[in-house]
């Protein structure tokens, strides 16, 4: 069984986090570094092969994600990001897992590990 039962406000921060990195990461559109832990080093996929990245639905392995305020310095949260890119030829289903760090009143994206939300379509 997945260990994402969470569900997660697609108003929140941790969702707003994530789907602000992943359109840097995977468009080019912004600085991935801004979202990053430190001593996180991840560049944006280059050439850049999205348009535009929508978060679909954001589901987390921990309670602390849903919280509607970030949590004290040092907090981990585990996510599983599902999203939808568009390039010239269409949509793709995407999904991430995203580690979070809660510092200084925001989350930082500490890893990332990528897959699909459904078999074919996805390239990342």
């Amino acid at each position: 069984p997945s260990p994402y039962t969470v569900t997660v406000p697609t108003d929140g921060e941790v969702s707003s986090t994530a789907g602000e990195f992943l359109a840097a990461y995977l468009t080019g559109a912004g600085e991935v570094d801004r979202y990053l832990a430190p001593g996180v080093r991840l560049s944006p996929v280059s050439p850049a092969p999205y348009q535009s990245v929508t978060v679909e639905q954001l589901l987390a392995a921990d309670e602390a994600a849903a919280a509607e305020s970030v949590p004290t310095d040092g907090t981990r949260v585990s996510v599983m990001v599902q999203a939808e890119a568009r390039d010239a030829d269409g949509r793709w289903p995407l999904a991430y897992e995203l580690t979070l760090t809660a510092r200084s009143g925001r989350w930082e994206v500490a890893s990332l590990q990528s897959g699909t939300a459904q078999a074919g379509g996805a390239r990342s």
